[in-house]
């Protein structure tokens, strides 16, 4: 299991990050990661209920949704938090078909409680996290158009009422990983970002993937909001 322990945005946080073994069914290699997940975070003093974020990867749609629905049986309640999932093979290894990054917090000398907010109505995936005076934002993509350009403003603009409705704006971004369909360009990307969103984001992330229900773009942000 990789473990990395770091200080961001005036918190300290433990990121994990792991694949399974391809035994079982999904459902019990998935189970199997965070059953190590919460091993590994208890050693520290921490448990699931710290997990500010996840991102999976899978090997095919049935994979995927069979995984997703298992990480939201585990991830509920206090450890309920923003996500993202991808279909993307080149990222496993020969016998895995689930691989979960998890990023926890450790509590603050005041610790404050999440504050959650749900898609209305409530989806798989929760909207935005506000916790420690950051904002974390789910996975953002569109599935109701066909190409790049036609979803990328109605990624970009659910965005920006998400930012707002958690008390942040672009300028607030510290964070944002963009994951892109493999048949797109990163320089397309890079442009229409640019004419979008003029702010200078500091830390900025790129992944290719591949297929899922359409979608061409997904992009999570991490704000610092107070």
């Amino acid at each position: 299991m990789r473990l990395k322990i770091f200080p961001w945005l005036g918190q300290r946080f433990i990121s994990l990050s792991w694949e399974g073994n391809g035994e079982g069914t999904v459902e019990d290699e998935t189970r199997r990661l965070f059953v190590g997940f919460e091993q590994r975070l208890g050693q520290f003093g921490l448990s699931l209920d710290h997990v500010a974020r996840t991102r999976m990867f899978t090997r095919d749609m049935n994979t995927w949704t069979e995984s997703n629905a298992t990480r939201a049986s585990i991830l509920k309640g206090k450890a309920r938090s923003v996500s993202s999932s991808h279909i993307w093979p080149d990222h496993l290894g020969d016998r895995a078909r689930v691989s979960i990054d998890l990023l926890a917090m450790f509590p603050s000398p005041s610790p404050e409680e999440k504050v959650l907010k749900e898609y209305d109505p409530p989806t798989i995936v929760l909207r935005r996290m506000n916790w420690g005076g950051l904002l974390f934002l789910s996975g953002v993509t569109d599935m109701t158009h066909v190409t790049f350009d036609e979803q990328f403003p109605v990624i970009i603009k659910r965005l920006t009422d998400t930012l707002a409705d958690g008390a942040g704006s672009w300028d607030k971004v510290r964070r944002a990983d963009f994951f892109l369909h493999h048949e797109e360009t990163l320089e397309h990307l890079q442009e229409s970002f640019a004419r979008a969103v003029n702010v200078d984001i500091p830390d900025i992330g790129y992944t290719f993937v591949g297929t899922r229900q359409g979608k061409r773009l997904e992009i999570e942000l991490t704000a610092k909001v107070s």
